[in-house]
């Protein structure tokens, strides 16, 4: 096979998967809107649509960004932050919580 054929069969492959993510989100769109319609408690379908567009911002990242061809190091940077800011939100419970407590 010529270099001209193997870069157009990469090319193929990496616009079908621009294709599936697409219709991946597409699909995590209709979840969330449709989490809404079920009979569960308004604080847990908020959790749920926060869950959902965790994963799309993850799939959007990962694939249209490009940090798939990423380095290990680019997580860790990213990460080490969202942890910090889950623990601050996290410490901020007790006074969401016991407001009226007092």
């Amino acid at each position: 096979m010529s270099d001209s054929t193997i870069e157009n069969v990469s090319g193929r492959d990496e616009s079908s998967l621009y294709v599936i993510v697409w219709v991946l989100l597409v699909a995590l769109l209709v979840v969330g809107l449709a989490i809404f319609a079920l009979p569960i408690p308004r604080a847990v379908a908020v959790g749920l649509i926060f869950a959902v567009a965790a994963v799309k911002a993850g799939l959007v990242l990962r694939n249209y960004m490009h940090l798939k061809h990423e380095h290990t190091l680019i997580y860790i940077i990213v990460l080490v932050p969202a942890l910090f800011l889950l623990g601050f939100a996290l410490a901020m419970v007790p006074d969401l919580v016991f407001r009226h407590a007092i």
